[in-house]
């Protein structure tokens, strides 16, 4: 089979479509190489959750907002979020979350917001709320 059946076999039937991306990869197959919501989230727990250290997260106290910060083992700050319905928000460290899906997801930056923010609202129940990459 050439590489011109396969894409015409991979647009028509989704039956077939995991049996060529065994053979293809999805640039020979002209599939677009964003992930799906699904993948994405998964390589969020994988790759960024999966660091996150309970022992070194800061919760809000008394005399605190209502923002969590998440740390890495290394105390490093990975990202935070508010859960303030005046100004909820999901910022993220640039070095230590944003280039690891940048190195392996290549992305345009409407794609990642759509799928950030997608992803924030699942684990972390916040809506209408944009992520930022900062470092503090």
């Amino acid at each position: 089979m050439n590489i011109s059946k396969a894409k015409q076999i991979y647009k028509e039937s989704e039956d077939s479509r995991n049996l060529l991306l065994s053979i293809f990869t999805k640039e020979e197959l002209g599939v677009s190489t964003i992930p799906s919501q699904e993948e994405f989230n998964k390589f969020f727990e994988e790759k960024i959750l999966s660091k996150v250290d309970p022992s070194k997260t800061i919760f809000p106290n008394k005399n605190s907002f209502s923002c969590i910060q998440l740390y890495n083992s290394k105390g490093e700050w990975l990202f935070d979020y508010d859960y303030n319905p005046g100004n909820p928000h999901f910022w993220y460290s640039y070095d230590r979350v944003y280039t690891i899906f940048m190195n392996k997801i290549s992305l345009q930056d409407v794609d990642r917001h759509r799928l950030m923010k997608s992803m924030v609202e699942k684990h972390f129940n916040l809506r209408d709320t944009q992520p930022y990459h900062q470092d503090l």
